[in-house]
C-alpha cells in the first residue's frame, strides 16, 4: 500500500482555517515511500520534511527522511 500525501488546502492559499478544521483537505501527490503510519512532517527553511513512521502492520520503523518545497514533489534526504 502506498501512502498519499494530504495537506490542508490553506497551505496553498485555497481555503481558510475554518475549512481545514472542517476536514477539507487536498491531495497533492502519492508519496514515493512505502505505506506507513505514525510519520512526522515539519516545515523548516522553506521545505516540508517528512521522517520516520512504521509499516502499516505496526512493525519496523523507517529511518528515511523526505523533503519537498511544494508538498507535491518529494526527494529522499541524505542520511545523517
Amino acid at each position: 500500500m502506498r501512502c498519499s500525501v494530504y495537506f490542508p488546502a490553506v497551505i496553498a492559499g485555497l481555503v481558510g482555517i475554518d475549512d481545514v478544521l472542517a476536514g477539507n483537505w487536498t491531495q497533492l501527490s502519492a508519496g514515493p515511500w512505502s505505506g506507513r503510519e505514525g510519520l512526522m512532517v515539519a516545515s523548516t527553511q522553506g521545505k516540508l520534511v517528512l521522517t520516520g513512521g512504521r509499516t502499516s502492520s505496526g512493525a519496523g520503523f523507517s529511518d528515511e527522511g523526505w523533503t519537498s518545497t511544494d508538498g507535491g514533489g518529494w526527494a529522499l534526504a541524505a542520511k545523517a
